[in-house]
């Protein structure tokens, strides 16, 4: 039988919201989980803790030298922005670019003003990390009416899921996986599937999960969606889905939100968040404090495993990541656009996931890459003939 309670509260959400309000609702369990789910979870699991990476590239253009490019970062204060945003700066660098990395300061009218200012300046390219197309869809036709080129590092074309059917508008995107499938289809099929995974492996098939879920973000949506998704074939598992906007993120309200949670669902033992940023600006502390108020066994997992996940981690604060490499998505979004001016087709970056707990850590501060992978940066300086 499904239990649903719903108290919504409503708030102010920046530009790029796709719901009216926040929400919380409770579903499950239904029955037990079956040995198949299970197991499926186990081997998902073992599977992404021994990282999924494959072979990089071995030929391409020469570095196209010359260019003028922007990287336009939703925030710095978000590692899953800034960290590939930088990365592409250093990349950039290395292909002979002027580069200038742009600070979208979570604001749409920000991303907006900044890709307008681009096309006055009359750039080559604009490069989009964390900057979805359909908040930008108006500058975006602007920027390319002038000349410039749009590329998709780890942002949504306008044509995803979320835009109402749109038309894609970027010239070209970063491809994930042999099958160079979108970003979209990353997150949605490996990234949350993969975390909901490790919390049916984790408890057998009998998680009770607070699902944290920034819906005002349409690529944190579909990671929530796939979280959701993959929980819901878990039948002895029960979920409490938790939403929480920009705003809370970056206005010190996610603590507080994410500590109320807890004392709603006090029998729930896993928190799950789409992206780390949620546990270092608030869950994990709401986290802890659970902890020491006799909650020892709480586990909480997110996704990106950047340096201050690892931290946390170590510490005993982050129980589990999906790693993924951002510094490399940067170089390969570089690499991608490299390829689009000189007229070339994209490849396969050989980019994977690989996840991490306090007994699977990356071989560095920071995950980048499985270990056989870590000579990305030389192989893509090779390919582009620089030192």
């Amino acid at each position: 039988m499904t239990r649903t309670r719903i108290a919504a509260v409503c708030g102010a959400l920046l530009a790029l919201t796709l719901s009216a309000c926040g929400s919380s609702s409770s579903d499950g369990p239904t029955g037990s989980t079956s040995d198949d789910v299970i197991k499926q979870a186990k081997a998902s699991t073992e599977q992404a803790f021994a990282g999924t990476d494959r072979a990089l590239p071995t030929d391409g253009p020469k570095a196209q030298a010359g260019k003028t490019v922007w990287a336009l970062a939703c925030s710095t204060q978000a590692a899953g922005c800034v960290v590939p945003a930088q990365g592409f700066v250093d990349a950039s660098k290395a292909l002979g670019w002027k580069v200038k990395l742009v600070d979208g300061k979570a604001d749409p009218a920000v991303y907006n003003s900044q890709l307008r200012a681009a096309a006055a300046a009359n750039v080559d390219a604009v490069a989009l990390f964390g900057v979805d197309c359909s908040v930008v869809k108006a500058s975006i036709e602007v920027v390319r009416a002038a000349g410039v080129k749009v590329y998709g590092g780890n942002a949504l074309d306008c044509d995803d899921k979320f835009s109402n059917g749109g038309k894609p508008l970027f010239d070209e995107h970063l491809r994930f996986n042999q099958d160079l499938i979108s970003y979209e289809d990353y997150m949605s099929t490996f990234v949350g599937p993969t975390i909901a995974d490790w919390a049916i492996a984790k408890t057998d098939g009998k998680a009770e999960v607070i699902l944290m879920r920034q819906d005002d973000n349409a690529t944190l949506r579909m990671v929530g969606d796939a979280q959701a998704g993959r929980l819901a074939e878990c039948d002895g598992c029960v979920v409490h889905k938790v939403t929480f906007t920009s705003d809370d993120l970056f206005g010190g309200k996610l603590q507080g939100k994410a500590a109320a949670a807890l004392q709603q669902f006090p029998t729930a033992d896993v928190v799950m968040v789409p992206a780390d940023s949620a546990i270092t600006l608030g869950v994990g502390a709401a986290v802890d404090q659970a902890r020491q108020g006799g909650r020892k066994d709480l586990l909480l997992a997110g996704n990106e495993g950047v340096a201050s996940s690892i931290t946390l981690i170590r510490n005993g604060t982050q129980s589990y990541a999906v790693g993924r490499p951002l510094t490399w998505t940067g170089w390969a979004a570089a690499d991608g656009l490299n390829r689009l001016f000189a007229g070339e087709k994209p490849v396969d970056s050989g980019m994977g996931i690989g996840s991490m707990d306090a007994k699977h850590l990356p071989h560095g501060d920071v995950y980048d890459g499985n270990r056989a992978s870590s000579g990305y940066q030389e192989n893509y300086k090779k390919i582009w003939g620089v030192d």
